[in-house]
């Protein structure tokens, strides 16, 4: 505290630096480019067709340029969702509450709520691009 007091600047410990690290190999931009070309090449090959399990269409819907957004939920609903998440229900939120919309739509609105709700869904993207 008497360094304070007196306007002594005080003394700067300077930092101990080992020897200096050198990479064993040095990054090239060309040696990625021919692992690119070496892995698109083997992507291109034919491969035997396989059954695929078929998805439902919803599933496959073209998403548009979508963009992030939040939505505020509980810290409860929050963790039910991540918990549905690790058992594997869906890859990530987004793709949880879709999903979850689409069955609750298709099970819980008779048909003239889908009408309705069809129709403000439309209302509300067209105010939004």
């Amino acid at each position: 505290m008497s360094n304070l007091l007196n306007n002594e600047k005080p003394k700067r410990k300077l930092l101990q630096r080992g020897p200096k690290i050198v990479p064993n190999q040095e990054f090239k931009l060309e040696s990625t480019d021919e692992a690119t070309v070496e892995v698109s090449a083997q992507e291109q090959q034919p491969t035997p067709p396989q059954a695929e399990p078929k998805a439902p269409a919803k599933a496959q819907k073209k998403r548009e340029a979508a963009q992030i957004t939040s939505v505020r939920v509980t810290k409860p609903t929050r963790n039910r969702l991540n918990a549905l998440i690790q058992l594997g229900k869906a890859d990530n939120v987004d793709t949880l509450i879709d999903i979850l919309l689409d069955e609750y739509i298709e099970t819980n609105l008779v048909k003239d709520e889908k009408k309705t709700f069809n129709l403000v869904l439309d209302i509300i993207q067209k105010r939004d691009r």
